[in-house]
């Protein structure tokens, strides 16, 4: 057993301090992330991180890293036994989706280019995707805070750029054909991400949905208790 951990968009291998990872693991860093260069496109950050480790059997994603994740299982549909994935996505369906999706982004990135991690951090945690972390204590917040202001502005805007959702393909009739066990966490709160579980869950053969009540997009932070009993189950 060897796991390949992928951490989410303004994440890092730091993102996985609290969580307990049986055996051996990889935990790189994503292209645009900390001094990590950002990769071409979406496939190339895949295959990437494939050559990176090719001894993982299984794969832990969250949201970009779940993205990402998926990936691998469109590119290797027999390689991976397990995957644990929190809050993924499939990839949008259509050109008029991603398009739209890159215009989003594109603001983003103007922000990350003009007024650097201050103005860009700002407006990143502003999002409603966050609103389930209000309650959390001050040190963890304030901990994820300083992992987002470890990176270079203009590395978080080549990720954007390169791998954000707007330029990813859909995965969809690829995932079909994995033979990977798929787990797919998602928080109660995070209807967005609920509904493409349940999506994924008739795309993929082998993957079950378990759905963490009270809790919103990053389950690393917010539940990293459920996160590891999910690593260890297949020791157990």
């Amino acid at each position: 057993m060897s796991w390949l951990m992928l951490h989410g968009f303004t994440g890092s291998p730091a993102s996985f301090a609290r969580l307990d990872v049986p055996g051996p693991a990889s935990r790189p860093t994503l292209g645009g992330h900390l001094a990590e260069p950002a990769s071409p496109d979406y496939w190339a950050e895949v295959d990437r991180l494939a050559e990176l480790s090719p001894e993982a059997t299984e794969l832990f994603g969250y949201s970009l890293g779940g993205r990402l994740a998926l990936g691998l299982l469109a590119r290797y549909p027999r390689r991976y036994t397990r995957a644990v994935l929190i809050s993924a996505h499939p990839g949008l369906r259509t050109q008029a989706e991603r398009l739209a999706r890159q215009v989003h982004d594109d603001r983003f990135i103007r922000l990350l280019r003009e007024k650097g991690l201050p103005g860009f951090v700002a407006a990143w945690e502003g999002q409603s995707l966050w609103d389930s972390q209000k309650d959390l204590p001050v040190h963890l917040r304030s901990q994820k805070r300083a992992e987002r202001m470890g990176h270079c502005a203009d590395g978080l805007a080549d990720s954007l750029a390169s791998v954000g959702l707007g330029r990813m393909p859909d995965l969809r009739s690829e995932l079909s054909r994995s033979t990977c066990a798929v787990d797919l966490l998602v928080g109660g709160q995070d209807e967005k991400f609920l509904a493409l579980a349940r999506e994924l869950s008739t795309l993929m053969p082998h993957a079950r949905i378990s759905v963490a009540q009270n809790a919103g997009h990053d389950l690393i932070l917010e539940r990293p208790a459920l996160c590891s009993a999910y690593l260890l189950k297949g020791i157990m």
